[in-house]
């Protein structure tokens, strides 16, 4: 469970952790392992309230695609 506020929680299966390697530059040695966290939240299933669904949806981020 991922609290947000005292009246809004997150339950686990709503959030998708995975990790990555990370970009950038590196030298010998450096990123051969998952370094990184790609976080992935489906905004319309998710069960936070209609009016953080809104905000979220309307904000002119790259991040968030059409689908939410």
């Amino acid at each position: 469970m991922l609290k947000i506020s005292n009246t809004v929680e997150l339950a686990e299966w709503e959030i998708e952790l995975t990790a990555i390697r990370s970009m950038g530059a590196g030298g010998q040695k450096v990123n051969k392992t998952s370094s990184a966290i790609h976080l992935r939240f489906d905004i319309n299933r998710s069960t936070l309230p209609p009016f953080y669904k809104d905000r979220l949806l309307g904000l002119t981020d790259s991040r968030i695609t059409k689908e939410g």
